[in-house]
């Protein structure tokens, strides 16, 4: 199940780029997620519901659907 590292790739790529400095909690993440990407959604749901990490804990994913393989951050909603 690559989901758990995909989870793990978005979150540090957020950490990295500054976007959860001083946030307490993601309430949801809006994904671009392309056709052939391979990302099974419940089980990336799952992951992000999973991780070691309170501010995802509820998090709401929603998902947008595209033709490519490619998977895009949106949107991020937090507090």
């Amino acid at each position: 199940m690559h989901e758990f590292s995909v989870a793990l790739e978005i979150v540090d790529m957020l950490q990295e780029n500054g976007y959860l400095s001083g946030v307490r909690k993601v309430n949801s993440i809006k994904l671009n997620i392309g056709k052939y990407s391979g990302i099974d959604e419940n089980y990336l749901d799952f992951a992000f519901k999973n991780l070691n990490d309170e501010r995802f804990k509820d998090v709401l994913l929603e998902f947008i659907h595209s033709g490519s393989d490619e998977i895009k951050i949106i949107e991020i909603l937090a507090d």
